[in-house]
């Protein structure tokens, strides 16, 4: 599985991790991968980078996810806690995909890929802020938060598609609630924790760490959400 995964991942990671990034821009990103083999095994890859420096990833099979703080500063039992809430979160993602194979029957390998983030401009400008998902290589839906309403990728329209938006479009915690954590919880923080020092230098405080870590666990789950009721089908409550 990992020989057939490690070029996605290579790809994703490219773009992730691009120089535009790791040139001084104020930003928080963060990527999640789900690759399933079939509706039983899977393998996330996943990172989270303030101003272009890593800070935290997550990698393995669905049962054995490995999820690291790259500056261990937090005390044994709340990052316990931290790793607790993830797991859990991806254990849940894990059955929705099993779910909507049971009632739509879904092709495999399947591979689920999560970006979203914000970015601030010079001073004086409006932060971009994206969440942009994509199925098998493909652009399948993506947020605008000026309207606080999803849209279809640049694929060929489908039936899928017009269900997903209808469902993600209905609910305001993946519209309104979407573009309170983009605009604000995110940039917030980048504004709060990105100085001259942390872009130019290796330097990361306790503060830093443990605050990034929660806006990491707090993005998965919102992402959870968004993907996971595009998943769930029949009206079903997740």
């Amino acid at each position: 599985m990992l020989t057939t995964l490690l070029p996605i991942l290579l790809l994703s990671g490219g773009a992730f991790c691009s120089q535009e990034a790791s040139d001084g821009l104020q930003s928080l990103h963060m990527l999640q991968i789900s690759y399933f083999r079939d509706p039983y095994q899977v393998w996330y890859q996943g990172n989270a980078s303030l101003g272009g420096h890593l800070t935290h990833v997550l990698e393995g099979p669905g049962t054995n996810v490995t999820i690291l703080q790259l500056q261990p500063l937090q005390d044994p039992e709340s990052w316990a806690r931290m790793q607790s809430s993830l797991q859990t979160y991806l254990l849940q993602f894990h059955g929705l995909v099993r779910l909507v194979h049971q009632e739509r029957s879904l092709d495999f390998p399947l591979t689920i890929r999560c970006f979203l983030g914000c970015e601030l401009p010079p001073e004086g400008s409006r932060a971009h802020v994206f969440f942009q998902v994509a199925v098998n290589g493909s652009s399948f839906v993506s947020f605008r938060p000026e309207t606080a309403l999803w849209e279809a990728g640049t694929q060929v329209p489908s039936r899928v598609v017009t269900y997903t938006l209808k469902q993600l479009n209905a609910y305001n915690r993946t519209r309104y609630e979407m573009r309170e954590f983009l605009e604000d919880t995110c940039v917030q923080y980048v504004q709060k924790h990105i100085t001259t020092e942390n872009m130019k230098g290796s330097h990361t405080s306790r503060s830093y760490t443990s605050l990034v870590l929660g806006v990491l666990v707090g993005c998965f789950i919102i992402a959870g959400v968004a993907v996971g009721i595009f998943l769930c089908t029949g009206g079903r409550r997740c």
